[in-house]
């Protein structure tokens, strides 16, 4: 279970909601740097990110878009989609690209399944 946004952000599954266990649990500062599979390097590694919120429906219910790229390569990048409900007090994925699936299959030496 994650303790932290970008714990959350380099673990958790689509559609998993993080509820972090803390009396004020987010106050909209999101990460500066992820890490997670670069797939130009082959490796974990740092990713530098910026966030935008690009939609909202309410003042505390809305969606950001965090992206960056490699800090070692440059090449490659991530993009994460996350749902934030700060009334009800938890965030969750709602893209991620590349998935976790294939990041995690990459690591393994694997390619993942495509659809036709």
């Amino acid at each position: 279970m994650a303790t932290d946004v970008r714990e959350f952000l380099e673990s958790y599954d689509l559609y998993t909601r993080f509820r972090p266990h803390h009396s004020v649990w987010w106050n909209g500062d999101w990460p500066q740097v992820v890490e997670v599979l670069c797939r130009a390097c082959g490796a974990k590694r740092s990713h530098r990110v910026w966030p935008s919120k690009v939609a909202g429906f309410t003042l505390d219910w809305g969606v950001y878009m965090l992206h960056g790229a490699c800090e070692h390569c440059g090449t490659d990048g991530v993009i994460f989609w996350v749902e934030v409900n700060q009334r009800e007090g938890w965030m969750q994925k709602a893209g991620q690209l590349p998935a976790l699936a294939e990041a995690s299959a990459q690591q393994r030496g694997l390619q993942p399944a495509r659809s036709a």
